[in-house]
């Protein structure tokens, strides 16, 4: 009995996506020819690196029982290193009674954390005027673990660089940012402080745990009053439909 792709290697444990739905298989080998399948016990079992370390014969979790295959849900198991366990006790009968065959096999998973996503909604560059205050939104960022809508422990950290005279990241945006949290979801922006004809770069950091991410809008500063233009679009629908029919007004 093996359980199908899974490494035996603790240091090198085979990786499965906590974000996705994933599925472990084993297969039953080694059955007599000529046999009635009486009753079959198959289980999963999952044991933390922490049990490990206390017993290399933990029993770990029941996770799945009564079939070969084991269906992961999605963030169901929480990051780290597991081994899985499948277990089978298998009572067979032919001529000579029944018996009850029992069998094994281990492996190591490596269950990760899917990934931080920055993003700033409203374009990758855009031109603003240099009399105004604009907001930027970054609240469609998300961790990939949880989905998107919830920002649960996520960290939004803004910054700007400046293109032309200053590579380096400020947090201030030159005094540009007009609400003092740049921990916030979305950000204010006071153009009156930037310089006329410069090109910045606004950065969005989203870090969680051990994970982290970046959005980026380059922006132009232009000399007065810039009108704000939306694109909407307008569905309009023949009188006619293909078969021939009118439609109602």
């Amino acid at each position: 009995m093996v359980i199908s792709g899974i490494s035996k290697d603790k240091y090198n444990a085979t990786a499965v996506k906590r974000s996705a739905k994933t599925v472990q298989k084993a297969q039953i080998l080694g059955l007599p020819e000529g046999v009635t399948v009486l009753e079959s016990i198959l289980q999963w079992r999952l044991v933390s690196e922490a049990e490990l370390a206390a017993s290399e014969s933990a029993d770990g979790k029941l996770k799945s029982e009564g079939s070969a295959e084991w269906i992961i849900n999605r963030r169901s198991i929480p990051a780290g290193i597991y081994q899985v366990k499948f277990t089978a006790s298998i009572t067979v009968g032919d001529s000579a009674g029944p018996q009850t065959l029992e069998a094994f096999d281990y492996g190591f998973i490596q269950v990760i954390a899917g990934p931080v996503l920055a993003i700033i909604d409203g374009g990758s560059s855009v031109r603003w005027g240099s009399t105004e205050t604009v907001t930027v939104d970054g609240s469609l960022s998300y961790d990939g673990d949880i989905g998107p809508g919830a920002h649960t422990g996520l960290n939004f950290t803004w910054s700007c660089i400046d293109l032309v005279n200053n590579t380096s990241m400020d947090y201030g945006c030159f005094g540009a940012f007009a609400n003092e949290n740049v921990n916030a979801t979305a950000i204010s922006i006071d153009t009156t402080q930037l310089g006329i004809e410069k090109k910045y770069v606004l950065r969005l950091t989203i870090s969680k745990d051990t994970r982290s991410a970046i959005a980026e809008m380059s922006f132009e500063i232009a000399a007065g009053e810039i009108p704000q233009v939306t694109l909407r679009y307008v569905f309009r629908y023949s009188r006619y439909s293909i078969l021939g029919i009118p439609l109602p007004r």
